[in-house]
């Protein structure tokens, strides 16, 4: 046995004998109890780590299988000292002189269990998860309060003035059969960083929100013939896919409550499917008034089709349909259309980890005019809770996201969009609206090492739109110089990572939305430092 080895089983073997000892007793303990007990195992076998060290070289070289050690040191650490007197003062539960081969704590291939692997084992045993997201940091301006302008489109690096956070707590209830069932809940909101009083619902600028965005049941090796599929119930939705640098989603789900399976296995690829309820406040023509609608949205995504070069497709569709209530004759209040939203995902691995995305989509009504929104461009149903608006026409937009290493030193990353239509509504510009819209985000470093990276993010967009005889326009750029201390060299896939930046956002046509920063003028320079991570 070599010194690594050796270390890894002194260090694995006390904690592996104290829940030995635990199972062999055969008392019907709660997890809880199981983990008291392993720390006062752990209390005891540090006190005689010394006499342990010794007798585990003597039975290094008498042994003739890995086996017969831990039976004989679990016997050596369970007798009193000369005194008579066990440490901790608590004499252990009786252990058996060899264990049963079922409750012995070993791998596969009958080695010890090392810390890490221990530290799983428990955390299996428990069933409980806990992961999350955050992004945080400090920003000041030359001119007054830093203020963040059409992230989504002239990307979000050194262009984001909030501090988000996801909680997620993943309890599993039942495991038995090849059956699982787990209770999910995800909280999510935004902790503004420009007051230092952050409490919830005590500030007019919404700075500081909070939301259980994810209630729900999830199981597996329910659905027949699909033992890997997860079925699930609650306040929940297939995954959105995000356009990273420009932080919005290119197709997406909201959900009040849903149901939904995904990863059947059908064919060469994976079928998902979600029936998904969003209730909405529909607002009459005049904006004076509105009422709660329900309306319901089907999900239907195709995973995972393999073609040449190790590339894949995914196909994704989803439709909204508004079930009214009826109206009274007369009434004032337009009609909800029904809007469906169509992607095509072609996703190409690169050299080096690498990767690129070319995405297609076709939208129709409400979800095509999100495609003009300058910032959260989501192709959402609603505005937030609401419905207002005289929707009509179609949307187009083709997108390409990814990265690829030039070489080792130097990475890219692209995030660049086209999409036009017509025919639809805009808050601004008002129905039958057509616009184009081109926005294109680059970012380059020079990787010093896996923990450094150098480089400049530059975006610029352009979008036009008119209705009638009025055609409007808005533009504008932005240039981040940025240092980042990460771990891993991906920019799109390695966290956490903490930034140090400097960037320059101006505004060369504000047609569309009149913005101008807090000074009036139509260009801002901010320094600042963000963290952000996942877990």
């Amino acid at each position: 046995m070599n010194v690594n080895k050796k270390n890894i089983l002194l260090l694995s073997l006390p904690a592996a004998l104290a829940l030995t000892s635990l199972y062999a007793a055969g008392y019907p303990l709660t997890t809880e109890q199981r983990l008291n007990l392993l720390e006062t195992e752990l209390r005891k076998n540090q006190q005689e780590l010394e006499q342990t060290r010794r007798e585990l070289m003597a039975m290094k070289r008498q042994a003739a299988t890995p086996a017969t050690a831990p039976h004989s040191v679990t016997a050596a650490l369970n007798r009193p000292d000369a005194t008579g007197y066990y440490p901790d003062g608590v004499k252990p539960a009786a252990v058996p002189a060899t264990l049963p081969a079922d409750t012995r704590l070993k791998t596969a291939d009958n080695r010890p269990l090392t810390v890490s692997e221990l530290n799983k084992f428990i955390k299996d045993d428990i069933g409980f998860t806990y992961s999350g997201y955050l992004r945080t940091g400090w920003t000041t301006g030359n001119k007054g309060s830093p203020t963040a302008w059409a992230a989504g489109s002239v990307g979000r690096f050194g262009n984001e003035q909030s501090g988000w956070f996801d909680l997620i707590f993943n309890q599993r209830v039942f495991n038995q059969d090849g059956k699982k069932i787990n209770a999910i809940v995800r909280l999510d909101g935004n902790v503004g960083p420009s007051y230092s009083n952050a409490w919830f619902g005590d500030n007019i600028g919404n700075d500081n929100l909070l939301q259980f965005s994810d209630v729900y049941v999830n199981t597996s090796g329910f659905v027949p013939g699909f033992p890997e599929a997860q079925f699930w119930v609650g306040k929940h939705y297939l995954k959105n896919y995000e356009i990273q640098m420009l932080d919005w989603k290119a197709h997406k789900a909201d959900s009040a409550g849903g149901i939904g399976v995904e990863g059947l296995d059908i064919g060469p690829g994976k079928l998902s499917l979600a029936l998904l309820r969003q209730d909405l406040n529909l607002y009459n023509l005049d904006k004076s008034a509105w009422r709660k609608t329900n309306t319901n949205a089907l999900d239907i995504r195709y995973s995972g089709i393999p073609l040449i070069n190790d590339a894949t497709a995914d196909v994704y569709l989803r439709y909204n349909n508004a079930n009214h209530s009826g109206a009274p004759a007369g009434d004032s209040f337009g009609k909800m259309k029904d809007s469906l939203l169509a992607t095509l995902l072609y996703r190409q691995p690169l050299a080096h980890s690498g990767s690129n995305d070319f995405v297609f989509q076709m939208a129709t009504n409400s979800n095509a005019s999100g495609f003009m929104n300058l910032s959260d461009a989501n192709p959402d149903y609603g505005f937030g809770r609401y419905y207002y608006g005289d929707h009509g026409g179609q949307a187009f937009r083709m997108i390409s996201q990814g990265e690829q290493y030039l070489s080792p030193r130097i990475i890219i990353a692209n995030a660049l969009v086209y999409g036009w239509g017509s025919g639809l509504y805009s808050p601004y510009t008002g129905k039958d609206t057509r616009f184009d819209t081109l926005r294109a985000v680059i970012r380059s470093a020079w990787i010093w090492d896996s923990y450094n990276q150098t480089g400049i993010e530059q975006g610029w967009f352009r979008q036009k739109q008119q209705a009638s005889a009025e055609a409007r326009t808005e533009s504008g750029y932005k240039t981040t110089l940025f240092h980042t201390l990460k771990v891993g060299t991906s920019m799109l896939k390695s966290r956490p990572e903490i930034r140090f930046y400097t960037s320059y956002l101006r505004t060369t046509k504000n047609g569309i939305d009149g913005f101008s920063f807090e000074d009036g003028s139509a260009s801002q320079i901010t320094v600042g430092a963000q963290a952000e991570l996942w877990w």
